[in-house]
């Protein structure tokens, strides 16, 4: 199970994610994107992964991708800082 928070402000966009984020839910996360697309950059788009306990492996790409793109991740664990190759913070 995965809840997604959606918090928005005149300047930025956070998804606080809880629970798995698995590939059943990654069509959920996308859909909480201002780009739907799957190509724009998203440079104020905010990732809160404090309460995230796992991932699939289309759960990690779909983080791998909104990195790429300009997203940033606060609140991350050691376990998904390492998946991802990101400072935890």
């Amino acid at each position: 199970m995965l809840r997604i928070t959606r918090t928005t402000n005149a300047d930025s966009l956070l998804l606080k994610l809880e629970g798995k984020l698995l590939a059943p839910w990654v069509g959920e996360v996308l859909e909480q994107l201002p780009s739907r697309d799957g190509g724009g950059a998203l440079p104020n788009l905010r990732l809160d992964l404090a309460q995230l306990s796992s991932i699939d492996a289309a759960g990690q790409a779909l983080l791998q991708e909104l990195l790429s793109r300009g997203a940033t991740i606060s609140n991350c664990s050691g376990y998904i800082s390492e998946l991802l190759h990101v400072e935890k913070r």
